[in-house]
């Protein structure tokens, strides 16, 4: 197949899956590119087996979960989401950038959600904006309203993909250190002014650090300093400020709660053929956190281990993170690696990894280790290190 075709396919597949997950238009783009995959396997194959073990992990959590009590809709399409990362071998085999496709998408998710937002909050009854929000709320994108921390109040816009904005926030930033361009900077900006009006406090909190340590690691020891002794109080006022005039941190606010229940009742109902075999891919189990049986909660981690067990879900993350060896004895793959941390942080209080656009941020991982696409070294030349804070 022609390589511009290919490339043109993979970046329409992540556009549909990033803005409209529930439409079967990515499906209809995902056929002809699995079809190619599996003809690749044998005439391109690549050097790991992370897809097939991580694809193995889940068909066996979904086999399990036939012989138990278990939402079968769930577990199959968590199954079928994983075979996208078979996906990977037409990225090695046509060099497809996912880099330049996920910040296409990103930038693309933010620009609507801020245009949306805009005239939500400035133009209420505007009938555009009334038709996107009645468009939006029909076929259940995310969700909209006031978040409420306490003291603090915040407009909330929250696409489902909203999440995924981590990623391509970090890479643009990572351009921005290097090209200083003032459109990757208007980017940012964009991306950064969805974040906040999709009041997530584990993306807000993940987009902060990202940023920081990407800059800490772009500049010399000697200005590292500086920076932290700039950045020491104003972390410290920050979290002082949290703790004393809002929620956000309090057992007692309603998503911390929810999540303490989560925990609480699954050490509850722990036993050792759960933690050892698992109980299958979307089985049921009580949770104080919303007072009733559920699938799924917001805690990644944990469900993972509730669905094939520790073991497997040990081996699933070594596969993810670790498709080949000595990832981090490069400074250029670095700040991939720390982007990769920082989303899998952030997928232990929120479900952003084992779902369309969260392969999709695998695959894009993948593809820098695997094949070592261009992506912007993390140190900035000899000539740069004189560059002001």
């Amino acid at each position: 197949m022609n390589s511009k075709i290919v490339r043109f396919l993979m970046l329409g597949y992540c556009l549909a899956t990033v803005l409209v997950p529930v439409f079967i238009l990515n499906k209809l783009l995902f056929f002809p590119l699995f079809f190619l995959s599996v003809v690749l396997m044998f005439l391109k194959p690549i050097k790991t087996l992370a897809p097939w073990i991580v694809i193995l992990i889940f068909l066996y959590g979904f086999v399990i979960s036939l012989t138990g009590d278990a939402d079968l809709a769930l577990g199959r399409q968590m199954l079928l989401g994983a075979f996208s990362l078979f996906l990977i071998y037409v990225v090695i085999a046509y060099n497809v950038d996912m880099g330049l496709a996920l910040k296409a998408s990103g930038v693309t998710l933010a620009a609507i959600m801020c245009g949306l937002s805009f005239m939500l909050m400035m133009m209420p009854g505007f009938f555009l904006g009334d038709v996107l929000l009645e468009y939006y709320n029909a076929n259940e994108l995310g969700y909209y309203g006031v978040r409420n921390f306490g003291n603090l109040q915040l407009f909330m816009l929250h696409h489902r993909s909203s999440p995924f904005l981590l990623v391509p926030l970090s890479l643009l930033f990572m351009d921005y250190l290097n090209s200083r361009k003032l459109l990757t900077l208007f980017f940012i900006g964009l991306i950064l002014v969805s974040i906040v009006c999709s009041a997530s406090r584990a993306l807000m909190a993940m987009a902060a650090i990202s940023l920081f340590v990407l800059y800490f690691n772009y500049k010399t020891w000697p200005l590292r300093v500086l920076i932290l002794m700039a950045a020491v109080p104003l972390g410290l006022s920050a979290f002082t400020y949290l703790v004393n005039e809002t929620s956000v941190l309090s057992a007692d606010e309603q998503s911390n709660n929810i999540k303490i229940g989560h925990v609480v009742s699954f050490f509850n109902t722990a036993d050792w053929s759960m933690l050892f075999f698992g109980k299958g891919l979307g089985s049921y189990f009580y949770t104080e956190g919303y007072g009733t049986v559920v699938s799924q909660t917001e805690i990644t981690w944990m469900d993972s281990v509730r669905f094939v067990g520790v073991p497997l879900s040990v081996l699933l993350l070594g596969s993810i993170l670790f498709p080949v060896r000595k990832i981090f004895a490069s400074k250029e793959l670095r700040p991939t690696g720390i982007i990769m941390l920082l989303y899998l942080l952030m997928s232990m209080s929120n479900p952003v990894l084992f779902n369309s656009f969260g392969f999709l941020v695998i695959l894009w991982y993948w593809s820098v280790i695997i094949k070592g696409q261009p992506t912007v070294a993390l140190m900035p030349q000899p000539r740069d290190r004189k560059s002001v804070v």
